[in-house]
């Protein structure tokens, strides 16, 4: 027989559905007060639904925007532990609250003009989309925007992008850009 020991019930108290419960709760309250914020900013009178709310980003030398719903989190760059035999846009796996987090590179995926010339980014946005949860790094997260869409233009040649506005803002499609077969590491090609 064995002897029950004091961490035996400390594990049996951890309940990780009931943290999942409270941060899906939490995450509702963003999104209430991302659209409460998208209703009551800016000067003119675009409606809420006619605003896209971004989360904004520099890397190197360009300035993006991703939908601030997909972002799950913004931390500093972490040890970053890389995956061998993936491509180079993967840059590695974190551990983000017990959960295996993988990192990506955008500079890499987009291709960029060389990406090597510039500055490590620094730090790391967690995203989830089409049930994909991924880290992007950025060389600085700049905070969130409201965005009328009728200023967001759209440029063929931008794969993954809504558009760009008048100040050069690239609006990232996380959506499509999470639907990139290159992303799915270990599937076979026919």
């Amino acid at each position: 027989m064995t002897e029950k020991s004091p961490q035996d019930d400390v594990w049996k108290s951890l309940d990780w559905d009931n943290d999942d419960r409270r941060l899906e709760i939490e995450r509702e309250r963003l999104r209430q007060r991302a659209r409460q914020y998208a209703a009551t900013s800016g000067d003119d009178d675009t409606p809420a639904d006619q605003v896209e709310t971004l989360l904004t980003f520099n890397l190197g030398t360009e300035r993006y925007g991703i939908d601030v719903m997909l972002v799950r989190g913004v931390r500093a760059e972490q040890k970053i532990t890389p995956v061998p035999g993936v491509p180079n846009f993967y840059r590695g796996v974190i551990n983000v609250r017990g959960q295996i987090v993988t990192v990506l590179d955008l500079r890499y995926l987009l291709s960029m003009s060389n990406p090597e010339t510039h500055t490590p980014p620094t730090e790391v946005m967690i995203t989830q989309a089409n049930n994909l949860r991924l880290g992007l790094l950025a060389h600085k997260v700049n905070g969130v925007e409201s965005i009328p869409r009728s200023e967001i233009n759209p440029v063929d040649h931008l794969p993954y992008s809504q558009g760009v506005t008048t100040e050069r803002l690239i609006v990232l499609n996380l959506q499509r850009l999470f639907e990139d077969p290159r992303l799915l590491v270990g599937v076979n090609e026919t």
